[in-house]
């Protein structure tokens, strides 16, 4: 046979070549998931950051930036 040596549970076990060729896409597979799931967790945790350090406590600040933002939305839409 054409058999190729695999761990599997930490155990070596021969499997056909296609098996081994499968769970080895497999396991690149699941590491780019992984990779972008990590990506998109950091960003977001940085996102909710900002955004709780930029609120919290500062009304003055928020409406100064805000406003602007808003009255110039409402010039956009109303042309």
């Amino acid at each position: 046979m054409n058999d190729t040596v695999v761990f599997y549970n930490g155990e070596r076990v021969s499997v056909p070549k296609e098996v081994a060729e499968f769970l080895e896409k497999d396991r690149k597979r699941a590491q780019a998931q992984a990779r972008q799931d990590k990506r998109h967790l950091s960003r977001s945790e940085f996102e909710t950051v900002l955004s709780s350090h930029m609120l919290a406590g500062r009304p003055v600040e928020q409406s100064v930036l805000w406003n602007p933002s808003l009255e110039n939305l409402r010039k956009a839409v109303a042309s």
